[in-house]
Parts: C-alpha cells; structure tokens; sequence
C-alpha cells in the first residue's frame, strides 16, 4: 500500500496532465461518468506506457523545466486540435504545432512518443474511424520524424510539405474508397493548414526558448555565433581561452557526431564552456604571456582563483539566459577533478593539505555532451604541449588523458560506455592529427622589400627625426 501511495505521489502531475488533456479534448460535450473514468483509465496506461519512459530520461531528470515545458505543450496540443477539427475538419493535421515544438526542442523519440500518444487518444474520445485513426498518427509520426534535427528555420516548411501531402493523399483516399463527394475546400485546407502551423511554430519558438532556457538546434546554432555579446568579449578579453574553447568545440562535435550525441549542443556549450575566464583572464596559462602571476601566489589562493571561473561563468550565462544544458556544462566540464599542479606545488612547499583541498565543486558530467567536453578540454590542453606530434604520441597522449579520466570515475553519471570512449578516442586523435598537419611549403620568390620593422621602433624613430634635421641644415 506504501508503494502505491509513493507512486502517486511522485506521479501526481502525470496524472493532473492527463486528466486535463482528455478534458480538453472532450469540451464542450463530456461524457457519462462511467465512460469518462474508463477512457481517463485507458488514457493513464497509454502515458506510463508510451510517453512515461521518455520523460524518465536525460534532460528531463536534469531539469524539471523540461517536464513542465513538455506538458504545457501536450495541453496546449489538446485544446488546439479539438478547435482546428471542429472548425476545419480531421484532415487539417491538428497535432502539428505541438509536435513540432516537441521534436525541435526535445528529440524525435519523445515527439515519436507524444505523436502516438495524442493520435490514440484523441481518435478514441472521438470516436474516428480507422481511417481517421491511420490518418491522425501517420501525420503525427511523419510530423516527429520530419521535423527531428532540424537545424534551419526552412527545414520547418519542407516538413509542413511532406505533412500536408499525405494528409491530401488520405483524403483522396477518403474521397474513393468511401464515395464521399470531393471538396474542393476541404482539400485546399489539407494542404494549407500545415503551412499556416509550420509559419505559427517559427514565430512562437524564439519566445518559448527565452522563457524555458531550453533551445532548439536552430537556435544553438545561432548562440554560437561570434557576435554573440558573451562570445565577443571572451575573444577580446581572453583570446588565448577564445582560442582554446574554439579547438575544443571542434573535437566535441566531431565526437558527439561519432556517438551519436547532440553535435550542435557539444559544439555550443565549447564555445561557452570557459567563459568564466574572460572576468580575470590572466590568471590561465593561454592568456599568460609574460610573468605568471601564480609565481607570487600560495597554491592553495592559485586554486580558489583558478576556480572562480566557474562560478563568474554560470553567473554570466544565468544573467544572458543560456539554455539549462549550457550552463550545466560550464561546472560539469570540470567534474570533481582535482587541480594536480597546484597540489604538488603546496606539497613541495611543505604544506600538508589533501587532495580534496584542490578539487573543483562539480558535479560530475550528467550526460553525454559534458562527458565529451571534459575530455575534449582535458585533450586539447595536453595537446599544446605536445613536442613532435607524431601519429603514434598522439594517440597514445589520447588514450592516457580519457583514461586517466574514466579511472578517476569522473564520466561515471554521463552515460557514456567504454564503446563510446573508444570511438571519442579514434575522432580526437584525427582532428589533431589534422590539425597538427604541417602545410605546404611553397617556392622562395625573391622579393623587394618595401617595409622593414626596426627592433626598437623608438631609436628608429629618432634617428630618423635626426637624419631629416641634418638634411634641412646641410641644404640650408
């Protein structure tokens, strides 16, 4: 009895969702109270056994945003599709805005999910018939799989195209197979509504993305863009760190593509990943071009400083709104790891302090993205130091720095697999490679000089200034 009760305790806004869904989709005519309770029955097991498990799953355990979104969208589908059918017919594809939104901004196994559960349950509270059934979930599942890994803005019409035929299709098929008399309202509806929805989804997304912090690809590409305010002033600040995050962005979204990880989200959260560095940038070894502040530091405040970066850089991505994933990232990329340089350095000074004196706060990477950014940024710090980078050092330089990460339990919460890690290896030690590539040496051509740089521009600048007042006064 305990367990029930724990059940619908952790369960009761599955349960509110639900019932409101199937309200709304039965407004304004609701049925006896037998027939009520068992559809809302029917209308449960459908959700915990089709939606339930999708949501039980990474970002949704990460954030609860991600769950509220998700219901709001699945209520907001109800309430629209009963007021399209009633007003324009079963063949205006109802279900796809909410859809849509779903697979743009979650994944196409949980739209796929949505889509057969809203296509059963609303052709059984209305009681379609088998082909109003097919017509409902093949536009629902053609809508989650068309509109999935989108990555431009006009992909969402190609996708309201492909909806907007097959709804066609069935209603000639309506027309034919049951001798209905063909409309021409009705098929110009069919094709039209789809796009209608498709401009309605662009338009709402951008506003439902600022206000949830959960993006879609479209827009995570946009956030990378070198004009984004935060970006900037990581380049202008902290141009070595600009540089480093760069590089990291590379190997991440070659990895994630390897896994079959979200690329665009491992390649937006690089870019961000060290923006904390731009408050002091000086302090971190890219940025370092002259005297090394932490030569007149203790190591322990060398920590804290180093440290700091994260805390500045989830204040600075919470203050411009950064997507939830983002900023999990920018503390995640670090885990729980230990500050090796710094402890050794308190331990030749003396000092008896533990390891745990010197670990970054974490968490650990909590899915895969922020697993592979941990190792990209660990990789690539290594790999500047990298003397003759040979195909075999390299290699061998990869697989010593992730599996060094892995037996420190750091990617244990990520969800990556040993398969993954050796595939992260493989696609790490070719970007390098590339990138370690020497170029083509082309022919010398003599060239006449026209400039020449002096080694003290100020002693050349007077001599000169000397050589023209000897000129004026041997002609004078």
């Amino acid at each position: 009895m305990k367990k029930v009760a724990n059940f619908f305790w952790s369960n009761w806004l599955d349960f509110v969702v639900v019932f409101l869904c199937f309200f709304l989709i039965e407004l304004p005519h609701l049925p006896n109270p037998l027939v009520l309770v068992n559809v809302y029955v029917v209308a449960l097991i459908l959700w915990f056994v089709i939606v339930k498990p999708k949501i039980n799953e990474r970002p949704f355990v990460l954030h609860r945003s991600y769950f509220i979104l998700f219901c709001l969208i699945i209520l907001f589908g109800a309430l629209m599709s009963k007021v399209i059918v009633r007003q324009f017919g079963s063949y205006s594809s109802p279900f796809f805005i909410p859809i849509t939104l779903i697979a743009l901004l979650y994944s196409k196994e949980v739209a796929v999910a949505a889509s057969v559960y809203l296509a059963i349950v609303f052709s059984t509270t209305l009681g379609f018939n088998s082909l109003g059934f097919t017509l409902m979930l093949s536009t629902c599942l053609i809508t989650a799989v068309a509109s999935s890994k989108i990555e431009k803005r006009m992909q969402v019409a190609k996708s309201a195209f492909i909806v907007a035929a097959i709804s066609v299709i069935f209603y000639l098929l309506h027309v034919k197979l049951q001798g209905a008399k063909f409309d021409y309202l009705q098929i110009a509806i069919a094709f039209v509504t789809p796009f209608i929805s498709s401009i309605i989804c662009i338009g709402v997304i951008p506003f439902i993305e600022y206000a949830s912090m959960i993006y879609s690809n479209i827009d995570l590409i946009e956030l990378g863009n070198l004009n984004n305010p935060l970006l900037k002033t990581l380049s202008l600040r902290a141009p070595g760190t600009y540089y480093h995050s760069s590089m990291v962005a590379n190997l991440a979204e070659a990895a994630a593509q390897r896994i079959g990880a979200n690329a665009i989200l491992a390649r937006t959260a690089s870019y961000f990943h060290d923006v904390g560095k731009a408050k002091r940038p000086y302090f971190y070894t890219e940025n370092i071009y002259q005297e090394n502040p932490h030569d007149e530091l203790n190591p322990k405040l060398s920590h804290l400083v180093i440290q700091d970066h994260v805390k500045s850089g989830l204040e600075m991505a919470r203050r411009n709104r950064l997507p939830l994933l983002v900023q999990d990232v920018i503390p995640q990329h670090h885990g729980t790891r230990v500050q090796k340089y710094f402890y050794h350095k308190s331990k030749e000074l003396g000092e008896e302090l533990s390891e745990n004196e010197f670990r970054y706060p974490g968490p650990k990477p909590q899915f895969k993205e922020a697993g592979i950014i941990m190792l990209a940024d660990a990789v690539e710090a290594a790999a500047r130091s990298l003397k003759n980078p040979s195909a075999g050092r390299v290699q061998a330089m990869v697989e010593e720095i992730i599996s060094g990460i892995y037996n420190e339990r750091e990617l244990d919460e990520s969800g990556l697999t040993l398969k993954d890690l050796e595939a992260i290896a493989e696609e790490f030690t070719k970007v390098l490679l590339n990138m370690f590539k020497s170029r083509i040496e082309y022919p010398k051509e003599e060239i006449k000089k026209v400039i020449s740089l002096a080694q003290n521009p100020d002693n050349q600048q007077n001599k000169k200034f000397n050589k023209q007042n000897l000129d004026k006064e041997n002609s004078g």
